[in-house]
């Protein structure tokens, strides 16, 4: 189950560092490509904290 949060979590943070750069590199006198994992990383660090927040989800079975 914590593999299947970690990818959505994953995804999640991919997505919002894509959001997050758009426009912002590529161009003359744009940020370094570094920039967008210094972004990925913080949105990483702050929904894997956020998820810590979240109640469990029952188990169903026995």
């Amino acid at each position: 189950m914590a593999r299947e949060i970690d990818w959505a979590l994953f995804e999640k943070a991919v997505d919002l560092t894509a959001a997050a750069v758009r426009g912002s590199l590529g161009g003359e006198g744009s940020q370094p490509a570094s920039f967008a994992a210094d972004v990925f990383r913080e949105v990483w660090t702050a929904l894997k904290e956020a998820s810590q927040d979240l109640p469990e989800k029952p188990r169903t079975g026995f």
